[in-house]
């Protein structure tokens, strides 16, 4: 009997070859050709430029590593793509074109692009690695290291951004989409996990502090040729994110393998915006323009200052029905939390006479008196069927006053618009008075 493994599945099939891990690391299945290239604590990359020293953190399509830059003598953030997921010929046209237009913008201090590029071959294949500055947690992470804050409580509410910090980091995604947007590139996947802090120097950091580890180990008890040894609990660097007056924030995710930025006028053919954060025209299959940023920033708007999302991402399933289920789920809630939606949406949603009434204008089966006494659930949150100011009113910071949530409301509502050629662009905004750091 041979004590060699059988070479796996390429990363997405089905068979499961590996023990099931507790911890909340990447998936070991994907450890297989064609998906994550395995890593362990001191392994050098680019002819050993770049040496390994912690795991910052990992996401569906790579891992990123906090690593030792031995030529410009500091620290850097390793990012290696899936072996399927490698970079295009157009993708490495952005990085580098973003890259020259840099210097000059000073917007573009709030995108995050590469430093440097390279291919490294491994057992799975031959990923594209990417090399940034290193960055703290994203803003979903963040929320949870703040002073106060408990993390994965149940009460959203009690974990949420105090109202400068939250409006900083508005303002700076508001200027990273404005300086994209300004070089005809749409960002395409807008979310707070893609939203990162800036850090103070790190010169000083411990790279003994011990990493914890899982045991990666095949179900068959054969060596695996594919996988590392074991896995790393990332460790993220939210200990040297300034807070107060000094907090800074990038947009990230340009120039990764499953890119989803793309040049106006040539979309992907498959955008990946997360659902709770689709424009109208991402459901309808309509033409993209750089309004689906503008859409999810104020879904993100409404989120930073109440601790709540303002749409919520219903999954009935994969398959195409599905699908569609969800998608109609989402138009019931643009019409209960924004307001009645336009001909041009109804006409183009044939499904859209199973809840709507072209006649009278309402949703069908609809109990008024039903929606209004489940408004409220018992903790208080209104439901995601609640309309937009009776939201805001009841979930908004207690620093934001009545006159104050009426603006926000108001911008929100602006952004919102059904229409993509009526929604402001990031340029515009910026030049409202409420987006004006003091």
């Amino acid at each position: 009997m041979s004590l060699s493994p059988v070479t796996p599945d390429a990363e997405g099939g089905m068979r499961l070859v590996m023990e099931a891990i507790t911890l909340p690391c990447e998936w070991a299945e994907k450890y297989r050709p064609g998906g994550y290239h395995p890593v362990h604590l001191g392994d050098e990359f680019n002819n050993g430029a770049y040496t390994i020293i912690r795991k910052l953190g990992h996401g569906s399509f790579s891992t990123v590593w906090l690593a030792a830059d031995s030529l410009n003598k500091r620290y850097v953030a390793l990012k290696i793509m899936m072996a399927k997921e490698s970079a295009t010929d157009t993708e490495l046209e952005m990085i580098q074109f973003l890259f020259q237009k840099a210097s000059s913008d000073p917007r573009s201090e709030h995108i995050i692009t590469p430093l440097d590029t390279f291919v490294h071959e491994g057992p799975n294949g031959k990923h594209r690695c990417l090399v940034f500055e290193a960055m703290g947690p994203s803003a979903t992470v963040m929320l949870d290291e703040l002073p106060g804050n408990k993390p994965g409580y149940y009460d959203q509410r009690r974990s949420r951004y105090p109202k400068l910090m939250a409006k900083t980091i508005l303002v700076h995604t508001l200027r990273g989409l404005a300086f994209l947007h300004g070089n005809n590139i749409v960002h395409g996947d807008v979310q707070p996990g893609n939203i990162l802090f800036t850090i103070k120097d790190i010169s000083d950091i411990d790279d003994t502090i011990p990493n914890t580890v899982a045991p990666v180990f095949r179900r068959d008890g054969k060596v695996d040729r594919w996988a590392p040894k074991k896995v790393y609990l990332e460790q993220t660097l939210h200990k040297y994110v300034p807070l107060g007056p000094n907090v800074k924030v990038k947009i990230s995710d340009l120039g990764c393998g499953k890119i989803l930025a793309f040049w106006f006028g040539n979309p992907p053919s498959k955008p990946g915006m997360p659902t709770a954060l689709r424009a109208p025209e991402l459901i309808l299959g309509r033409p993209l323009t750089a309004a689906i940023d503008i859409w999810a920033f104020g879904c993100l708007m409404f989120e930073f200052l109440t601790a709540t999302s303002l749409f919520e991402a219903t999954t009935f399933g994969w398959d195409e029905q599905q699908r569609n289920d969800a998608d109609d789920d989402m138009l019931i809630q643009f019409y209960k939390v924004i307001g009645k939606l336009p001909d041009s949406i109804i006409y183009a949603r044939p499904r859209a006479n199973k809840w709507y009434d072209p006649v009278s204008g309402e949703l069908l089966d609809s109990d008024e008196k039903e929606d209004e006494e489940d408004d409220y659930p018992d903790d208080g949150i209104p439901d995601t069927y609640t309309p937009l100011e009776s939201r805001f009113e009841q979930t908004r910071l207690s620093t934001i006053d009545d006159a104050e949530s009426t603006v926000i409301c108001s911008i929100i509502r602006q952004v919102l618009n059904y229409s993509p050629e009526a929604r402001p662009s990031a340029s515009d905004l910026l030049e409202h008075p409420w987006f004006t750091l003091e």
